[in-house]
Parts: structure tokens; C-alpha cells; sequence
């Protein structure tokens, strides 16, 4: 079935009118819309770090870039994060962070307060995420299996 030749571009701008639609008449929309950006955009930034990271391999260093091309995304979001009490982890000795887990903008919260050469642990699950998933990897966090104890 062929289309007559102005029908994609019809679809297209009745798609843009009822997502533009949505955008304004319902929250619950524009919350899913900017999830679904932010989820995209973290994809698309571990695509940009996947081969910087690889040059290295797996190694905790590479944690530095991820971070660093995930600390602009708060501004994207016009979130903003105090972090109080970094005087508690002085660099030069050992400690466990532990991060209640509530959204996935939590990882921006984590990228705040994460020290250099800090070794993140994540569900296994999370290895299978596509291009975040061998970002990660390369980062060298540490992939735990929930299932077995």
C-alpha cells in the first residue's frame, strides 16, 4: 500500500499535534515525555563514552568520563543538588557509600557525591542496558546478581 506523496509528512504533523497536545493538557504526559528524554539521553551519552572508555578497557578510571558527561543533565532538568556533609569522606582512606535507590535521577545525585576512583556496585540487570549497560562495564562497576545469594 503506497501513500499519496504529502501523506508521511500529514502523519507526521497530526503526530506533532496531538504529542504538542499532550505536552500542555496533561502533567502525567509531560512527565513520561521528559523520562523518556532523559532515559535517551543517558543512552546516547554512554554511545559518545563507549569508545573514549575502550581505549583504556575496563578500568574504574573511566568512571571520570561518565561522570563527567552526566553532570550537565541536572541543568537540562533545572535540578539542584546541595551536598552536605563531604567533609565525612576524606579521600585517603576507605568507605562504603550506600545510595537509597529511588529513581533513575538518582544517578545524577551520584555523580555529585561519587569520589574519584570509586567502584559503584549495580543489580546485574543493569549489564544488559544496551549501550549504558557496556559503559558501565568499561567504568568497571561491579555487577551483583540479586537472585543468588
Amino acid at each position: 500500500m503506497e501513500l499519496w506523496p504529502g501523506a508521511w509528512t500529514a502523519l507526521l504533523l497530526l503526530l506533532l499535534l496531538l504529542l504538542s497536545t499532550l505536552w500542555f493538557c496533561s502533567s502525567s504526559a509531560k512527565y513520561f515525555f521528559k523520562m523518556a528524554f532523559y532515559n535517551g539521553w543517558i543512552l546516547f551519552l554512554a554511545i559518545l563514552a563507549i569508545p573514549v572508555c575502550a581505549v583504556r578497557g575496563r578500568n574504574v578510571e573511566n568512571m571520570k568520563i561518565l561522570r563527567l558527561l552526566l553532570l550537565h543533565v541536572k541543568y537540562l532538568y533545572g535540578i539542584r543538588v546541595e551536598v552536605r556533609g563531604a567533609h565525612h569522606f576524606p579521600p585517603t582512606q576507605p568507605y562504603v557509600v550506600v545510595s537509597n535507590h529511588q529513581s533513575s535521577l538518582d544517578l545524577l545525585g551520584m555523580m555529585e557525591v561519587l569520589p574519584d576512583r570509586c567502584v559503584p556496585i549495580a543489580k546485574r540487570e543493569l549489564l544488559w542496558a544496551g549501550s549504558a549497560g557496556l559503559a558501565c562495564w568499561l567504568a568497571g562497576i561491579i555487577f551483583i546478581d540479586r537472585k543468588r545469594t
